[in-house]
């Protein structure tokens, strides 16, 4: 028996215009969680590039500032600032071994260290105050490292260390302030770091714990060969 069933003219249905009405809202409510994610990932990544700035800028400070601390002399020198780390071989001068640099990349885009390591101590070279002063130290500890017959990579090692690589606008300074004690060398780097897409300025200010000017002849400036002690 087939059966029949009326049809009911007032059922409801979907017309264009409410179908076009919930694609709009979904489309909207898809757009704003995209969004939100979208903002969440840039949040999260700005949070880790934060972190790591800091991260580089307290190793920065704590290495310059315990190598400072250490040092014995610091000499204002082209493109940076010299460090005499010690009379390590005891012959009261300075050797090229002693010496560490603290300079800056190609136009002052980073932060590095620069020193040479020596194996052998008869074969340490000594330099002046002045030749650092002027720059001629420098060069010519480069200028050693292509004497293979005396150096080789094994006993002489030129290392670069960058310390804070992604940095601008670097600069370095060297204040002499008098003391009652005499004089006391100062320190000063400038930076400007990027983070988050706002630039800042930061410092690193130190200074030498002890000084080494005892050693310098009065009428020549220069170490003249007694024990530092």
């Amino acid at each position: 028996m087939v059966r029949y069933y009326p049809y009911n003219q007032n059922r409801a249905g979907f017309t264009a215009v409410e179908l076009l009405v919930a694609l709009m809202v979904c489309a909207i409510v898809f757009t704003a969680v995209a969004s939100l994610a979208y903002a969440l990932g840039s949040a999260s990544s700005s949070t880790e590039d934060l972190s790591a700035h800091q991260m580089a800028l307290r190793y920065a400070t704590v290495r310059i500032s315990e190598l400072v601390k250490h040092s014995v002399m610091a000499f204002a020198a082209p493109g940076g600032i010299a460090l005499w780390t010690g009379d390590k071989n005891n012959n009261g001068f300075i050797n090229g071994s002693e010496l560490v640099y603290i300079e800056t990349g190609a136009g002052g885009q980073s932060l590095r260290l620069l020193d040479f390591i020596l194996q052998e101590d008869e074969l340490d070279i000594s330099v002046t105050a002045e030749e650092i002063r002027n720059g001629t130290a420098r060069d010519e500890l480069f200028d050693v490292s292509q004497m293979q017959e005396y150096y080789t990579d094994e006993n002489y090692i030129i290392r670069y260390i960058s310390v804070l690589p992604e940095c601008s606008n670097v600069r370095l300074t060297l204040d002499v302030q008098p003391t009652l004690d005499g004089t006391s060398t100062f320190v000063n780097i400038l930076f400007d770091l990027t983070e988050a897409g706002v630039t800042s300025t930061y410092q690193i200010c130190t200074t030498l714990r002890c000084s080494a000017d005892h050693l310098l002849n009065p009428a020549t400036g220069e170490p003249d060969g007694v024990d530092d002690d």
